[in-house]
């Protein structure tokens, strides 16, 4: 009897190890469901739909307006952006978009081929930007669960008319229980000169600064992730001084890491400003991200900027800049006149 009773007992501790291995293995797997996937961001250039919107001015962007933008070249550009993103090979679970009309360019964008296996979200605000044009996020639906998302305006005390694009912010929860920020820029431009319109793009850091310190009152670790074409270097005063982004090596306690100072200070980029090539597209991480101290991190410790020979247009000059939509009021019928920016999460 004794020895039926051992064995009897040696059989259920081997099958409740194999049940904790089970369930170790499983909880392994969810909190690695992310691991090798990719974050993007990604300025497409006026990704407008062939209908004007009351109170926008996007008449420029239909079929007798400007452009001639008709539905031949609005389902040409939503394959490119489709193309440009599928060139990244570690598929993405979050996606930030810069020059987005609306909801429905969204819907129409997360049909193509590059998000055909995937069950993508959106989340969206319409801005107040004169031009109609917003910042977007594209999620995966089986990683990333959102808790909460709103948009966060720029204004300027002194100047009640001025309108840019809103900051979109997303809380959300990776598989796994890991709670991450994301911040969608797209700061005003320099169009009428950079000092001249640094003030707009230091306000807009400040307004970003002060959620940033908002939630890391409440969790010194959070998980932030803010990505954005920002219109100025990693090492402006907006990003450097006012935001605290960072080149790793020099942050103090509470910084944020540029991921991109390295690419500034090697002359890439990821736009042409002025004929010369410029990195206004980041991807800013807090230092629980960097050093991945909080349960997520990133490949390599490092950005990358996509630079595929088809994102690329040669001048006559033997010059690089993006393949471009348009150039002026030519249509080339190129990608965007930025360059995808990315990073890989472990």
């Amino acid at each position: 009897m004794r020895k039926y009773l051992f064995i009897l007992s040696i059989c259920f501790i081997a099958i409740s190890c194999t049940d904790l291995n089970n369930e170790i293995n499983s909880n392994n797997f969810q909190m690695n469901e992310f691991t090798g996937r990719s974050v993007v961001f990604y300025n497409v250039e006026n990704l407008f739909d062939t209908k004007h919107d009351p109170g926008k001015d996007d008449e420029q962007f239909t079929p007798f307006g400007e452009y001639e933008w008709d539905d031949e070249r609005y389902q040409k550009k939503l394959g490119r952006i489709s193309d440009a993103l599928s060139f990244i090979q570690e598929k993405p679970v979050l996606v930030g978009l810069a020059e987005i009309e609306n909801y429905n360019v969204l819907n129409d964008l997360v049909k193509q081929d590059i998000f055909k296996n995937q069950s993508m979200g959106i989340i969206h605000f319409e801005s107040p930007d004169r031009r109609g044009i917003d910042c977007a996020l594209l999620y995966d639906k089986k990683v990333f669960k959102v808790i909460d998302s709103e948009n966060i305006p720029i204004t300027l005390d002194y100047n009640p008319a001025f309108n840019t694009r809103d900051i979109l912010y997303v809380k959300g929860e990776m598989m796994g229980g890991v709670i991450t920020h994301v911040f969608v820029n797209h700061w005003s431009s320099r169009r009428e000169g950079k000092a001249e319109t640094s003030h707009k793009r230091e306000r807009a850091a400040t307004i970003l600064r002060a959620k940033i310190d908002e939630l890391t009152a409440v969790d010194p670790k959070a998980n932030i992730l803010v990505l954005g074409d920002f219109n100025d270097h990693p090492d402006d005063r907006s990003l450097e001084k006012i935001l605290k982004a960072k080149e790793s090596g020099y942050a103090n306690d509470g910084d944020l890491i540029n991921l991109f100072y390295d690419d500034n200070e090697n002359d890439l980029g990821t736009s042409v400003y002025m004929n010369d090539w410029a990195v206004l597209d980041q991807i800013i991480v807090s230092q629980s991200i960097y050093d991945g101290s909080n349960k997520i991190g990133i490949e390599k410790r490092n950005g990358f900027i996509l630079d595929n020979e088809e994102l690329l247009f040669t001048q006559r000059d033997g010059n690089k800049k993006p393949n471009s939509t348009y150039g002026g009021r030519r249509y080339y019928g190129g990608y965007s006149d930025h360059l995808p920016v990315y990073i890989i999460l472990k």
